[in-house]
């Protein structure tokens, strides 16, 4: 599946409210009920889904992952973005208009 829409550092992004989640061993499986297809994330993918709960430019996300982790702002940055671009073409995400 091919996004609409790139996403960029001035994305604003959330994640759909009709994926159901679960923590499994303190990392979070995603089911998409109109696919039928689940999804697990790792640590750090759960803690940035966790903080999609609300709508958010990928900048912002990425500044507060920065800070609470005390890491490299643009490795973080490219590690988002690409994690951020696999759940959008898995339809997993919503995207500002």
């Amino acid at each position: 599946m091919i996004c609409e829409q790139m996403i960029t550092r001035d994305t604003v992004i959330s994640r759909k409210s009709d994926i159901l989640t679960a923590e499994v061993a303190g990392e979070i499986v995603l089911m998409s009920v109109s696919h039928w297809r689940y999804f697990g994330l790792n640590a750090m993918g759960s803690e940035i889904w966790k903080r999609l709960e609300s709508s958010q430019a990928v900048s912002e996300l990425c500044i507060s992952l920065a800070i609470d982790y005390e890491g490299d702002a643009q490795e973080i940055e490219r590690d988002v973005i690409d994690l951020l671009i696999q759940l959008d073409d898995r339809n997993l995400l919503e995207k500002a208009a």
